[in-house]
C-alpha cells in the first residue's frame, strides 16, 4: 500500500468547493456516549461545523415518505427542521414561527449505503470480466499498492459527489488512507462510517504489521470519531479468510471497548466458503462467533453463501448484513438469501460495494435488483415487497449501522432528506398516494433526485452537487487512475 501518513486538510486542491473544517484533532465523544448496536437510541455525535439554519425551517411537499417501515405516505406532507435535526413530520405544520419552503415533489430520507469502497472510483471499469479472486490479485491489489493519500482523497471526493447526486447521504466505507476519506467526506458535505481497512497483501510488502495497523486504527478513532458530527469510526478487517483469527479476536475486543462497528466481508463466493471450511473446519459465521465478533456491533458484507444455521446465528446476535446485489451479480458471486435473512430477523441494508465492481454508487438500482433477485431466487412474485425494498436503502440500512437516526424521518432524526421529481412519466398513473412507494422502487431512476440536504444543509440543488467542482474532480481521478494502471 501507499503511505499511511495523514494528508493535511485543505492542501489537496480546489475541486472541493467547501472550506476546511478546523483542527485535524477534533474533540470526540467518549466511549460512554456511543449507543450500543441494537439500541433504539441514536448515537449522539456533535453537530457539524457546516452552516445550517439556526431557526426553524418548514418544508411543505406534495408528498413525504418518512420510511418508517410501514409504507406510510403523507400527501401533502410537512417536514420541520431545526439545528440539523427533524423536529416534526406530519400532514400539517406545527404552530411555531418558521421559514417556509415549498417543495414540488416527494420528500424521503437520504439513502444509506452500508457497504462501499468509494475511493475505488479510481479503478472504475478495471479488470472487466474477471472473477473475484483474479480481479483482486491481478488487477486491484497491484494498483492499490501504488496508492497515495492524495489519490484516495480525490477518489473519495468524486465518489461522494456521485453519491450525493443520487440521494445517498451516508455511506459505510472500508478502505485505506482513512484520514483522506474523512477529510473528503467532511469537505463534500455527506456523512460516513469510516472503517479503516485492515489487511496484509499476499506478498507481505508495503503494509504495517498487524499490531501497528491496529494501533493506527485505534488512534484514528481517538482523533476522528465524531468529527464534524458526520464521521463515525469503526474497524474494517477485510475478511475472515484474509485476517487471522488471533487478529480478529483483538479487533473484537478493541471494538467492544470503543463501542465501534466491525465491518468485514463474509461468505461472498462459494469457493471462498469452501476454502475457508477446508482450512478452518468451521463455516464463516461460526468462526466469527469463536473470536467474539458476534458479541459486538457486526456488519458482514455480502453473505451470499450463508446457510440457514449461520443466518439464525446472525439474527440471534443482532448482527447485520450488507446486501450488494449488483456487485454480486456482476462478479457472478451468486444470489444472497435476502428473503430468508429478512424472515429470520437479520438486520439487512443495501450496499453498492466499490465502483470498480459495480460500477456505480446508485442505490436506486440496488433496490430494484434486490427485490427482483429475491423474487427470482424464491420463485415468488410476492417476496420482498416495494415497501421492504425501499426500507433496505433507508430505515433498515440505518439500523444495520446501529444508527436509527439515519434513513428515516421522525422527531429527532438527522435532517438528511432528498427531493424526487414527481413530474415524470414514471409516476403516471398514480391513482392513490400509496402508489408512490411502488413507483419509487420499480420506476424511479437516480436522475429524478433533484435536491439533497444533509443535517439541514442543502448539498445538491436542481441536480447539481453544490460542494464539489465535479469537472476538476473528474480530471484529478482520471490522471491518477492512468498512473495507477501503468506498469
Amino acid at each position: 500500500m501507499g503511505s499511511m501518513t495523514p494528508f493535511r486538510r485543505g492542501t489537496r486542491g480546489s475541486a472541493v468547493v467547501a472550506a476546511g473544517h478546523g483542527s485535524s484533532v477534533p474533540s470526540a465523544p467518549g466511549v460512554q456516549d456511543l449507543a450500543r448496536f441494537g439500541s433504539d437510541e441514536p448515537i449522539d455525535l456533535p453537530e457539524s461545523n457546516f452552516p445550517v439554519p439556526a431557526t426553524l425551517v418548514r418544508y411543505t411537499a406534495d408528498m413525504v415518505v418518512p420510511c418508517d417501515g410501514t409504507g406510510m405516505v403523507l400527501a401533502p406532507g410537512v417536514l420541520e427542521v431545526e439545528g440539523g435535526r427533524v423536529v416534526h413530520v406530519g400532514r400539517g405544520p406545527t404552530g411555531r414561527p418558521a421559514t417556509e419552503v415549498r417543495l414540488d415533489g416527494v420528500v424521503l430520507p437520504g439513502l444509506v449505503n452500508v457497504h462501499a469502497h468509494t475511493p475505488m472510483s479510481l479503478f472504475r471499469g478495471s479488470g472487466e470480466g474477471l472473477p473475484l479472486d483474479r480481479w483482486l490479485t491481478e488487477v486491484l491489489w497491484p494498483r492499490e499498492a501504488k496508492l497515495t493519500s492524495e489519490d484516495v482523497y480525490w477518489g473519495m471526493v468524486l465518489g461522494a459527489a456521485e453519491s450525493l447526486r443520487f440521494g445517498v447521504t451516508t455511506s459505510c466505507e472500508m478502505y485505506f488512507e482513512e484520514d483522506a476519506i474523512a477529510d473528503a467526506v467532511l469537505a463534500t458535505g455527506g456523512r460516513a462510517v469510516v472503517t479503516p481497512a485492515i489487511l496484509q497483501f499476499p506478498d507481505g510488502e508495503g503494509g504495517p504489521s498487524w499490531a501497528g495497523r491496529l494501533e493506527e486504527v485505534a488512534e484514528f478513532h481517538r482523533r476522528r470519531n465524531g468529527d464534524g458530527g458526520r464521521i463515525e469510526v469503526g474497524f474494517g478487517p477485510h475478511a475472515p479468510y484474509s485476517v487471522p483469527p488471533e487478529v480478529l479476536t483483538v479487533i473484537a475486543a478493541l471494538a467492544s471497548d470503543l463501542g465501534a462497528l466491525v465491518h468485514l466481508h463474509a461468505a461472498e463466493t462459494e469457493a471462498e466458503v469452501e476454502q475457508f471450511v477446508a482450512t478452518h473446519g468451521r463455516r464463516v459465521v461460526h468462526a466469527l462467533a469463536d473470536v467474539g465478533l458476534l458479541e459486538g456491533r457486526l456488519l458482514a458484507a455480502h453473505g451470499v453463501w450463508l446457510d440457514d444455521e449461520e443466518i439464525s446465528l446472525l439474527a440471534e446476535a443482532g448482527a447485520a448484513v450488507a446486501h450488494c446485489p449488483q456487485s454480486n451479480a456482476k462478479l457472478a458471486s451468486g444470489i444472497a438469501p435476502l428473503a430468508g435473512m429478512l424472515t429470520a430477523g437479520v438486520r439487512v441494508g443495501l450496499g453498492t460495494d466499490g465502483p470498480a465492481s459495480n460500477n456505480d454508487l446508485d442505490l436506486w438500482k440496488e433496490m430494484r435488483l434486490a427485490a427482483s433477485l429475491a423474487r427470482l431466487r424464491e420463485r415468488d412474485a410476492g417476496a420482498v415487497s416495494a415497501v421492504a425494498a425501499l426500507d433496505l436503502a433507508t430505515r433498515a440500512a440505518g439500523h444495520a449501522l446501529g444508527r436509527p437516526e439515519l434513513g428515516s424521518l421522525y422527531d429527532g432524526a438527522a435532517a438528511d432528506f432528498v427531493l424526487v421529481d414527481l413530474d415524470d412519466p414514471v409516476f403516471s398513473p398514480m391513482s392513490d398516494p400509496s402508489d408512490v412507494v411502488g413507483h419509487l422502487v420499480w420506476s424511479v431512476q437516480s436522475r429524478l433526485v433533484t435536491d439533497v440536504w444533509v443535517g439541514g444543509r442543502k448539498v445538491v440543488a436542481a441536480g447539481r452537487c453544490l460542494t464539489v467542482d465535479t469537472d476538476e474532480a473528474r480530471y484529478e481521478v482520471g490522471r491518477r487512475a492512468a498512473r495507477l494502471a501503468a506498469d
